[in-house]
C-alpha cells in the first residue's frame, strides 16, 4: 500500500490523503476517471497522475493541481493545465513500483499552518524570500507562480512552511535603524512607519519604483534583505542597510542611468557584514 495526495478539480472538495494498492492500476484510473498520464515533479521528486484525455473529455479545470504542477515542473508553466482530478505519489522504487507521496510534500499541504513563497533569480543558486506569509497552500502556490510569470528575471519558485516571520523581524530592525536618523524620524507626510517599506522582487522592479516618482523622506524599498530609505525630500539620498548596519548613503539615479545598479546590488548581497562596514564591495 502507498499514500497518495488526491487533488480534486472541484475547489469545494478538499485535497485528501488516500491509501492505494501500488499495483492496482484500476484504482489509479478510478481516481482520475480515465486513462492515466504521468508527469514528474521536482523539489521534492514525485509523480503526478492525471486523466490523459481530461481536456478532450471536457473535464473541469483543476486550479490546485495546475498550480502544483507549474511550481514543481517549470516545463509545464504557461504551457499546459490539468483538467479533472489528479493525485501525487512518490517516485518509483528500484522495482518500478510507485511509492508513498513524499513526506515533505504531505507535511507542507496537510500539516502546515502558514506558508512562505521563495523565488530564485536568474543565475542564483539559492532561493530567497521575505514575502508575506499565506494561510493557504493554494494561495501561496498561486502567488508564487504569478511572480515567476510576471518577472522574467525570476526563474523558479518554491513554497515552504513558515517557521517565523522573517520579514516582520527585518522591517522592525530597519524601522529602528531609520528612526535613529533625525531627518527620517521627523518625517510627517507620510510618517515613517512599518507601512513605509515596499518589497521589490527583482532589481528591475527596484529601479522602476525608485524612478517612478520623487519620493518623500522615509520612503523605503527593499530587495531580499537589502533596504534603501530615502533621506531627502524629493531627492536621491538613500540610507542603505544590510546585516542590520546602515553603512552608506547612496545616490541611486545615476547608477540606474548608467546601468550599474544591478551590479551594485549583486555585490551588496554577496558582501559580509564586515565588508559592508568597510565599504568593500
Amino acid at each position: 500500500m502507498l499514500t497518495a495526495i488526491v487533488i480534486p478539480a472541484d475547489p469545494a472538495e478538499p485535497a485528501r490523503l488516500e491509501q492505494l494498492d501500488k499495483r492496482d492500476v484500476d484504482a489509479f484510473r478510478a481516481l482520475v476517471g480515465g486513462h492515466l498520464q504521468v508527469i514528474n515533479l521536482e523539489r521534492p521528486a514525485a509523480t503526478m497522475y492525471l486523466n490523459d484525455e481530461g481536456k478532450l473529455d471536457g473535464l473541469p479545470f483543476n486550479p490546485r493541481a495546475t498550480a502544483l504542477l507549474w511550481a514543481h515542473n517549470a516545463a509545464f508553466r504557461d504551457q499546459d493545465v490539468i483538467a479533472g482530478d489528479a493525485f501525487i505519489v512518490g517516485v518509483p522504487d528500484r522495482h518500478g513500483d510507485d511509492t508513498t507521496a513524499p513526506t515533505e510534500l504531505v507535511d507542507l499541504l496537510f500539516h502546515t499552518k502558514r506558508y512562505r513563497v521563495l523565488v530564485q533569480g536568474e543565475g542564483d543558486e539559492k532561493f530567497y524570500g521575505h514575502l508575506r506569509p499565506f494561510d493557504s497552500w493554494f494561495e501561496a502556490y498561486g502567488f508564487g507562480v504569478h511572480l515567476v510569470r510576471m518577472f522574467s528575471q525570476l526563474q523558479d519558485v518554491q513554497i515552504v512552511a513558515e517557521t517565523e516571520d522573517e520579514q516582520a523581524k527585518l522591517i522592525q530592525e530597519w524601522l529602528r535603524i531609520g528612526k535613529e536618523n533625525p531627518a527620517i524620524v521627523a518625517a510627517t507626510d507620510p510618517p515613517f512607519t512599518e507601512g513605509s517599506f515596499e518589497e521589490c522582487f527583482t532589481v528591475e522592479e527596484l529601479e522602476e519604483r525608485i524612478t517612478a516618482a520623487s519620493w518623500g523622506i522615509g520612503t523605503a524599498f527593499y530587495h531580499r534583505d537589502l533596504c534603501f530609505i530615502q533621506q531627502v525630500e524629493g531627492g536621491d539620498e538613500w540610507l542603505t542597510i544590510r546585516h542590520s548596519v546602515a553603512f552608506e548613503s547612496i545616490t541611486v539615479l545615476p547608477l540606474i542611468e548608467r546601468g550599474e545598479l544591478a551590479s551594485l546590488v549583486r555585490r551588496l548581497l554577496a558582501a559580509s557584514k564586515e565588508q559592508c562596514q568597510r565599504l568593500e564591495y
